[in-house]
């Protein structure tokens, strides 16, 4: 039996990925999913507990550099918002780490994709963990929170306004785009 491309917690949420015409993310810990250099991604994989099989973790590299494609649909709108730990976090050793960091801007050259970075400096409303915020092409809003062993997609409206209130506060917490760019670069430039 082949494996499960994604952990079957996330399988909604990566649905409803796929259909956004815009997507927020905030990530704290990691570099967010659709930005993983494939290095980035296998060491994550190889990380997990109890450990994945080998064809597991092929399997689901694959799969989620294949949903870098959305990325390219230039209609549709992408911004990230990545904590400073989640730049200094060395996954998979300090040369792919190196190459991590430069394939960010890389992707922020992109029309449709902007990423910033949330400088680590003190309490602020992105302590709790990761959020993304999606909007459907009918408009509907939907918010995925995810921990290590579940995922939650909602649509309730009093909780989506509530998650899009605290994204809101991230992002003006969070440094411009050319600000964050540079802060990537002199990160990168120190590993």
């Amino acid at each position: 039996m082949k494996p499960e491309p994604f952990p079957t917690f996330s399988q909604d949420f990566i649905r409803y990925e796929s259909e956004a015409i815009s997507l927020s993310s905030y990530e704290p810990l990691l570099i967010p999913g659709l930005l993983q250099a494939e290095e980035t991604a296998r060491s994550l994989l190889k990380a997990h507990w109890p450990p994945l099989d080998d064809e597991t973790v092929e399997e689901r590299v694959t799969a989620r550099l294949k949903r870098q494609d959305l990325l390219a649909k230039q209609t549709r709108s992408f911004s990230f918002v990545i904590g400073e730990s989640a730049l200094r976090n060395g996954v998979g050793g300090a040369e792919a780490h190196s190459r991590q960091l430069w394939h960010l801007p890389a992707m922020a050259e992109q029309r449709n994709v902007t990423v910033q970075v949330l400088p680590s400096a003190g309490a602020h409303p992105g302590l709790n963990g990761p959020l993304v915020l999606l909007e459907t092409s009918e408009h509907e809003h939907f918010g995925y929170e995810e921990g290590q062993t579940t995922g939650v997609l909602y649509s309730d409206p009093d909780r989506v306004s509530i998650a899009t209130q605290r994204h809101a506060m991230i992002l003006r917490q969070a440094l411009g785009l050319s600000e964050s760019a540079r802060f990537i670069g002199k990160v990168a430039e120190g590993q």
